[in-house]
């Protein structure tokens, strides 16, 4: 900003004007910007160019025109001029004090007295007293060997400069390299497992991580929220399965003990397959895992309640012992939850009720699944009505179906041993029979599928048995269900039409027997002639007094239990199956007892 001198006007004439005054008025700015060339070029151009009488008249109306044109036109614009010039006049007068503090400030480090005495009041409470020094450089004289070898280091200096350049973008070439390459790693990952036909998603509330769903949704609440596991990625690419999951995988495994010895082991997984990758590998097990952990937790739920059929917990095993009521060395079922990399191995050998095992074992799983799509239709039919009433959950049906299915096979195999039995006392006694063992029916329907399997499981087990003596029939029915009542229902249906029903299979041996004597006793009669009467319930054979007084009676008697089959007079008694038995046939030993 210009700076801008009021001072009143002097009485002296221009002749007696000061030095002081005359530079005030000079019109050339600063007095340190007149020097000796610029003055001397000024004088030089003064004579060279004179303006025309025209032009100078033309800059003097210009001028006048400006001037008429500047003047304040009413009072309002006469006022607004007085504010300007005083606001200019006050910024000029700030500029000044700030000089002059300044360098009143600078003449204290010398001359402090001086100094103090055009200091401002402000600046003396703000700023120390001799703060504020200055130094007077001289021009150092040139030193070129210096200056080149300045300039050699400043060369230096920007070669080092251009070669860390290079190096750094090298080095973020390399990093960009083997970043592509990571990154082309773990995604050929995330493309194999999901063309295995793994659910490959985002993590919820964690949306810039992956993971995999490697559980059920129709599990319970509690299993469910655990079959999803975040995909990491490590400094090489490679991607593993969340630290914990699928490193400890466990299975149910399922023995066959009889008394305390070991008769069938159902196969666990392998710990490690060579075949597979081994991130795919852990998560087959973690899912396995959770498939079995689940399958595990529902039946000890479901084994709290029933123990009145067997069903009972015998250290960190669910034992089922379908014939409890039987010989102590009865076959019972185990059911343990093992750590794959922990288990002592059971398989090592094979044992005749292994196939058995994994039976139970694959039929348990199959529930569980069966369970599980039962409830993906339960959420597509139409909800109930809305009330206050909570739906309770209830076990499910696991071990029931399995405990009917070996309540049945127990019942196959007592009811087959007594037709083993019997027919080894018909053979030694070389009488004519035919006999079909009991055996579990299974549909022949293939496009059943799982479900339809599941069904017959879920369903009556129902079996058949005969034996035929001298083609007479004798049929016994098997019925197990655990829905109605407990245990096995027996039907012996004879030769004659008779229908017995039976709930044990005591009961059922001993009616057996006595049908099958009986059957023995009307073939004799047959055989005898009219002059002999038969007493089927009895399975005796009576011959009335003849003229000579000579009365006979003969009894059929089938013992199975001791396994003992005879013929009795009051008098004599031939017998076989017991250590003195006979050699001879049965239709022999009757000719010798009528003799």
């Amino acid at each position: 900003m210009a700076s801008l001198i009021l001072r009143p006007w002097t009485h002296d004439s221009p002749d007696t004007s000061s030095l002081k005054d005359i530079l005030a008025r000079a019109q050339r700015g600063h007095f340190r910007d007149i020097t000796e060339v610029s003055l001397q070029e000024e004088i030089a151009g003064e004579g060279t160019f004179e303006l025309s009488e025209s032009e100078s008249d033309d800059e003097e109306e210009d001028k006048d025109e400006e001037i008429s044109s500047a003047k304040p036109s009413t009072r309002d614009d006469l006022f607004k001029a007085r504010l300007e010039m005083l606001r200019h006049v006050d910024a000029a007068h700030n500029d000044v004090m700030i000089a002059l503090d300044f360098v009143s400030l600078l003449l204290t480090h010398d001359a402090p007295e001086k100094g103090k005495a055009s200091i401002s009041a402000g600046l003396r409470q703000e700023v120390p007293i001799g703060s504020l020094g200055h130094d007077i450089w001289h021009k150092m004289p040139q030193d070129k060997p210096r200056e080149a070898q300045d300039k050699l280091l400043a060369t230096n200096v920007r070669l080092e400069s251009l070669q860390q350049s290079a190096d750094s973008l090298l080095a973020a070439a390399s990093r960009l390299e083997d970043n592509v390459r990571k990154e082309t790693r773990y995604w050929d990952h995330v493309l194999s497992i999901n063309e295995n036909g793994w659910n490959v998603c985002k993590l919820p509330g964690q949306q810039h991580r992956l993971g995999v769903t490697y559980g059920f949704s129709d599990s319970a609440p509690e299993f469910a929220r655990r079959g999803v596991a975040a995909l990491n990625a490590t400094s090489d690419g490679t991607m593993v399965l969340e630290r914990g999951v699928g490193s400890k995988p466990r299975a149910v495994r399922v023995l066959l003990k009889r008394g305390e010895a070991v008769v069938g082991c159902s196969r666990i997984p392998a710990l490690r397959n060579e075949g597979e990758v081994a991130l795919e590998a852990r998560i087959r097990h973690a899912r396995d895992s959770l498939f079995d952990e689940e399958l595990y937790h529902e039946m000890l739920r479901e084994s709290r309640g029933q123990i009145s059929l067997g069903i009972s917990m015998k250290g960190t095993g669910i034992v089922l012992k379908p014939n409890s009521a039987e010989s102590p060395h009865a076959t019972k079922v185990v059911f343990e939850l093992v750590s794959l990399g922990e288990v002592e191995d059971e398989t090592g050998e094979a044992r005749e009720q292994d196939s058995l095992a994994q039976a139970i074992a694959l039929a348990a799983r199959m529930l569980l699944s069966q369970a599980h799509r039962e409830k993906v239709k339960k959420r597509s039919n139409v909800p109930p009505s809305m009330s206050e009433r909570k739906d309770e959950r209830t076990s499910l049906p696991i071990l029931r179906p399995i405990m009917a299915s070996m309540l049945h096979k127990a019942a196959i195999d007592q009811s087959n041993s007594y037709l083993a039995s019997v027919g080894s006392l018909l053979s030694a006694a070389s009488i004519e029979h035919r006999s079909q063992p009991a055996a579990f029916a299974f549909s022949k329907d293939t496009e059943a599928g799982i479900e339809g399997l599941v069904s017959t499981l879920m369903q009556c087990w129902t079996s058949e048995a005969s034996l035929s003596l001298y083609d007479r029939q004798t049929t016994i029915r098997l019925e197990t269900t655990l829905a109605t009542s407990f245990g096995t229902q027996y039907t012996l249906s004879s030769a004659d039409g008779r229908v017995t029903r039976f709930s044990s299979q005591e009961e059922l041996r001993a009616a057996c027997d006595d049908v099958l004597a009986s059957e023995l006793a009307l073939h004799l009669k047959l055989g005898a002639g009219e002059s002999w009467e038969c007493n089927r319930r009895e399975a005796l054979l009576v011959r009335p007094d003849d003229e000579q007084g000579k009365g006979r009676r003969v009894w059929v008697t089938l013992d199975s239990e001791a396994g003992v089959l005879s013929l009795n007079t009051p008098t004599k008694k031939v017998s076989w199956g017991s250590p003195g038995g006979v050699a001879a046939s049965f239709s022999d030993a009757w000719a010798e007892l009528l003799d």
